[in-house]
């Protein structure tokens, strides 16, 4: 598999950016995917996003921060069974958190579940459902989506490309100001989180 470039992103969070998702709709078709997903949160860093979709745990990591964007790094994924060494040397580290005692050579969901990730009480185990509504302009990887986190509403608009350039022109040409906030830090801030 070739290796996935880094990506630059810039994302906003509102409980209605419908305005946007009509911008959007003047620029390009968009593509609709429903999905629900299960984000692992660390209480000590907010540069991991972890996630399970589909039984697929899916990591990418913040390695750069550009001009109000953020740089993320795929590193991992990886089906389910999963091996306890990719939840020692993978999972784990990139949540920052101690590895626990891995008793088996392999976990299924539900023991990935209970037995590894619910006992440790730094990393919050998240429900997101989400409609994206997704859109390619020029390099540019654009979205409007429907999310619920914890059963709490939240619309979101993201700019994403391996050209930070590209990023930040799109983001202008929809007029929007708000501050970059990604994922992990919206969710942190509905768990009560918030670092700020």
């Amino acid at each position: 598999m070739a290796e996935i470039k880094p990506r630059y992103e810039f994302r906003i969070w509102s409980e209605s950016l419908t305005p946007l998702q009509k911008k959007l709709e003047s620029m390009a078709q968009p593509r609709e995917t429903r999905s629900q997903e299960t984000y692992l949160i660390s209480a000590v860093t907010e540069k991991c996003n972890a996630k399970i979709r589909a039984e697929l745990m899916d990591i990418k990591v913040l390695i750069a921060e550009d001009r109000g964007l953020e740089q993320w790094k795929p590193i991992m994924k990886s089906g389910f069974p999963l091996p306890g060494a990719v939840i020692a040397e993978q999972v784990f580290p990139s949540l920052e958190v101690p590895v626990p005692k891995l008793a088996k050579a392999e976990y299924s969901t539900d023991e990935f579940f209970s037995e590894v990730v619910r006992p440790e009480p730094k990393i919050a185990v998240v429900d997101v459902t989400k409609t994206r509504y997704q859109f390619n302009i020029g390099v540019c990887a654009a979205e409007y989506s429907n999310i619920t986190i914890n059963k709490v509403p939240r619309d979101t608009v993201a700019v994403e490309s391996t050209d930070s350039d590209a990023v930040l022109e799109l983001v202008k040409k929809l007029g929007i100001d708000e501050p970059n906030v990604s994922y992990i830090r919206e969710i942190r801030r509905i768990l009560g989180w918030d670092s700020a």
